[in-house]
């Protein structure tokens, strides 16, 4: 029993591993190189409270897709699907794996975004609005890789993604209320709540759906 388990730790660990090497690097670099183009995109120095939430809002959530629809990617290769099925292994735990190591490469690409708004001079409460930011990019992250676990195909993520982002810019605020993507520029700060919980309950979904769909 000892072996088994410590022969499934090692399985996990070593695909957190092949993760890291062979996906995660490609969605970090082209996070880290969206916000770094921030300043030749909008401005990032001495921004008021409401310019910092329509960046934050409007720029900052993107990263999300990026970094969270592609945690089953991996799986479109056969042989690492073979592979992963051949050992003592989990599948729901593999995706979670993934999924906390987007999210910590996601948290801290955003503080360091967040302070550089700072060192800036921007005036806005960080303690506010890093979280607000992060609760934008886990909605569209989760409800992309949703649309990935039921659809099988990644574009569909993509474009379920970038669908809502562009109804909440263009009459979202009238129709969904709480869910609301850019609340933090019209002053809101509880609908952030409702999309931090709605995207986490979209990306458990979609975790349930591809175990499923791998035992079928």
């Amino acid at each position: 029993m000892m072996n088994r388990e410590s022969g499934c730790f090692k399985n996990y660990l070593a695909a957190g591993k092949e993760y890291i090497r062979h996906h995660l690097p490609q969605q970090a670099l082209v996070s880290a190189v969206l916000f770094g183009a921030a300043p030749l995109i909008a401005g990032v120095e001495n921004l008021s409270q409401v310019e910092t939430a329509q960046l934050l809002d409007f720029y900052a959530v993107l990263p999300g897709m990026i970094l969270l629809i592609p945690i089953f990617l991996p799986e479109q290769n056969p042989d690492i699907r073979d592979l992963i099925r051949s050992k003592y292994t989990s599948m729901g735990s593999i995706y979670l794996i993934r999924i906390l190591l987007s999210a910590l490469v996601m948290v801290l690409l955003t503080t360091a975004f967040v302070w550089m708004l700072k060192q800036g001079g921007c005036s806005f409460p960080a303690g506010k609005f890093l979280p607000a930011a992060l609760s934008g990019m886990i909605f569209l992250g989760g409800l992309g890789a949703a649309a990935y676990a039921l659809s099988g195909n990644p574009v569909i993520g993509y474009m379920a993604s970038l669908a809502y982002y562009l109804f909440a810019f263009g009459t979202g605020e009238k129709y969904l209320g709480n869910w609301f993507l850019f609340s933090l520029s019209a002053g809101g700060y509880t609908e952030k709540r409702y999309l931090a919980v709605t995207g986490l309950i979209c990306l458990l979904m979609a975790v349930w759906v591809s175990i499923h769909k791998e035992r079928s």
